[in-house]
């Protein structure tokens, strides 16, 4: 890192192909289009800059939005505004509730999917919606390109497994049916610095009176996310309503499973977020 008084190298490649370039060239120099994190995470007084930036916002490739019957492509670097007003009546609902709670209205236009899903040191808003989705990244560098599922994209510790020289580029969403829907955050917001917070993503599929699947997911300060498929399919193949007593074992579970899964999460946002979990099981519709 570079403090106020250093030089600090601001590189604006003008297309993808120049961009892949920059990227095997100088690998350690940090990627931004927004640079909504970069401001968020100054932790002193004087501010402080990666020695090398690299700057997203002149490529149009990573701004472009596409659908098909099946899934929908973001690119990496398509600010949140952009998504909401291109995309809002194509996108999941669960996915629009989440882009709306990724930034405050007034940065919209700046914070980008890419971004929040990049951050290194703990996972953000759209990660825990993006992996029950099971959206996958592209990621590019020179020469190659490769898909990875959400579900796969970082280690245990939550580190980003992305490669050097790589970038970011598009994120791909499948479109599938779900007829359950639900995102929470409930603390503050994540991008206070040290803040604790509880995102939930909850998809749920009901067939005839039976909840023929279930997923969610929760993120909090700690870079990895906790999801529990042993746990999901406890309720899948339930007839709704569920009987008090299995939303309490499951939830008894969740609490026992959670807390010693190292998210940082407080006691008091653990039992609202059983609060909030308790409420979404105990009313799923019955078709």
């Amino acid at each position: 890192m570079s403090d106020s008084s250093a030089p600090v190298q601001v590189h604006h490649p003008p297309s993808m192909m120049e961009l892949l370039i920059l990227c095997r060239q100088r690998p350690e120099a940090a990627l931004f289009s927004g640079g909504t994190w970069i401001l968020r995470s100054q932790r002193s007084r004087r501010f402080r800059l990666p020695e090398a930036l690299v700057s997203l916002r002149g490529i149009d490739e990573l701004r472009r939005i596409g659908r098909t019957e099946s899934r929908i492509d973001i690119g990496a670097a398509a600010s949140i505004q952009r998504i909401l007003t291109v995309a809002r009546t194509r996108l999941p609902r669960i996915l629009r509730e989440t882009l709306e709670s990724i930034a405050p209205q007034g940065i919209r236009s700046l914070a980008t999917l890419g971004g929040n899903v990049c951050v290194p040191e703990r996972s953000m808003t759209g990660f825990p919606t993006l992996h029950i989705l099971d959206a996958k990244l592209e990621f590019r560098r020179l020469g190659s390109s490769r898909w990875v599922p959400v579900t796969s994209s970082r280690d245990a510790s939550g580190t980003l497994l992305i490669q050097p020289g790589e970038v970011l580029t598009r994120i791909r969403i499948p479109l599938q049916p779900w007829n359950v829907q639900h995102f929470r955050r409930i603390g503050e917001t994540p991008f206070v610095e040290d803040s604790n917070y509880f995102s939930l993503a909850f998809v749920g599929r009901v067939q005839r009176r039976v909840l023929a699947d279930l997923r969610f997911a929760v993120a909090s300060a700690s870079p990895a996310i906790y999801r529990n498929r042993d746990l999901e399919n406890l309720l899948v193949g339930r007839r709704l309503p569920l009987p008090p007593r299995d939303v309490s074992l499951f939830l008894e579970t969740f609490d026992e499973d959670i807390a010693g899964s190292g998210t940082r999460l407080s006691g008091f946002l653990r039992s609202r977020g059983l609060a909030v979990l308790r409420r979404l099981l105990s009313n799923l519709p019955p078709d």
